[in-house]
């Protein structure tokens, strides 16, 4: 994949993804986070799966089978959270996994100390405490659980540099999103009787939605980035994700935005500006 292409892709990722906060946000009422989550991922798998029959490797096999442990927690977390948060503020606090990325990096890939970089991830924390300092038990609740998700992103993103560098990124994703179909089966069985959900036409095209755009093509784009320009760049073009995410909200939805909202969103997305600016003069 050409550098330029790769930018391109995580871009258009980056709006897929903050559109989707709102769009599971609504979707929420009709059906549970695992159901939704073993659908939406199963339809996703089996949409690549005529593209990787022929390619499927053991290493690949493992690796992405791996991966797809922290993709699911992340994934799960971030889901069960939205009950409880705005999409917008689901988005921002996603975003966070921009600046995490970088810093795990330098203990799974051995990148080197950046203190530069761990600063970044503080000032990003202390963002997304002022974002929460006035909500709710269970608005606090929600958040909590996005925080995990962006962690669990984090770790996803770097394992996948570490694990991918041989690798087919197609088939890697494949696996993934297997392993969080899977997964949202076992510790929730009786998805398999929420099929009826499906017969309402919004949670249909939420499912279908997220399996297509925003699973299969967009976690394959982003795997083949993170092989072509590394984890950490990818991350930072991904920082168009929680912006996104709030516009969308805000325009189609009406969601209120709050000042310490504001403050706190503010810092998170200007310490992922400046990561960013830095990581450019290096280059």
């Amino acid at each position: 994949m050409d550098r330029r292409l790769a930018y391109a892709g995580l871009v258009s990722t980056a709006f897929i993804w903050g559109a989707t906060f709102p769009i599971i946000k609504y979707t929420l009422p009709y059906i549970d986070p695992l159901s939704f989550l073993f659908f939406r991922f199963i339809i996703a798998s089996a949409v690549l799966f005529p593209f990787v029959i022929k390619k499927i490797t053991k290493k690949n096999a493992i690796f992405g089978t791996v991966v797809g442990i922290p993709l699911f927690v992340g994934y799960v977390s971030q889901t069960i959270g939205l009950q409880f948060t705005s999409p917008s503020m689901s988005g921002l606090i996603t975003g966070i996994y921009v600046v995490l990325t970088p810093v795990f990096s330098i203990f799974v890939l051995r990148s080197g100390r950046d203190l530069t970089k761990i600063l970044f991830a503080a000032i990003a924390f202390f963002g997304m405490v002022l974002m929460t300092v006035n909500s709710t038990s269970g608005e606090f609740f929600g958040n909590m659980l996005t925080l995990i998700c962006a962690v669990s992103y984090a770790f996803q993103m770097v394992y996948t540099e570490k694990f991918l560098k041989d690798g087919d990124p197609l088939v890697f994703t494949f696996f993934q999103l297997l392993v969080v179909g899977a997964l949202s089966l076992v510790f929730h069985p009786s998805a398999l009787l929420r099929f009826s959900s499906l017969e309402i036409p919004y949670v249909a095209f939420s499912v279908v939605f997220n399996a297509v755009f925003g699973s299969a093509i967009a976690i394959w784009i982003m795997s083949a980035s993170i092989k072509r320009i590394s984890a950490y760049l990818s991350a930072l073009i991904l920082i168009l994700e929680p912006v996104f995410a709030v516009a969308v909200s805000t325009l189609l939805f009406h969601n209120s935005i709050t000042i310490p909202m504001m403050i706190g969103g503010t810092i998170i997305i200007v310490s992922m500006i400046l990561a960013i600016r830095r990581e450019n003069s290096k280059r």
